[in-house]
């Protein structure tokens, strides 16, 4: 899935089973892309802003459902 376009919004109507695949799938990523800015420093550079952030959108609203049920 892309998540660079995902909204708020649209991550709020997922479930709590779907936001941790997606933290484990952008985590698997972010590796990947840090290993080839080592190899090839010129790849992938602005791709790792853009994965922090979609990151900390899905951690904030998997956050806002955890807290919303207990």
């Amino acid at each position: 899935m892309d998540y660079f376009k995902t909204t708020a919004k649209e991550l709020r109507s997922k479930e709590a089973g779907e936001l941790a695949g997606a933290v484990k799938e952008i985590q698997k990523q972010l590796a990947s892309i840090r290993m080839d800015v080592y190899t090839a420093p010129a790849v992938g550079a602005g791709k790792t802003k853009k994965l922090k952030k979609t990151l900390a959108r899905i951690l904030t609203v998997a956050n806002e459902k955890s807290r919303k049920k207990g």
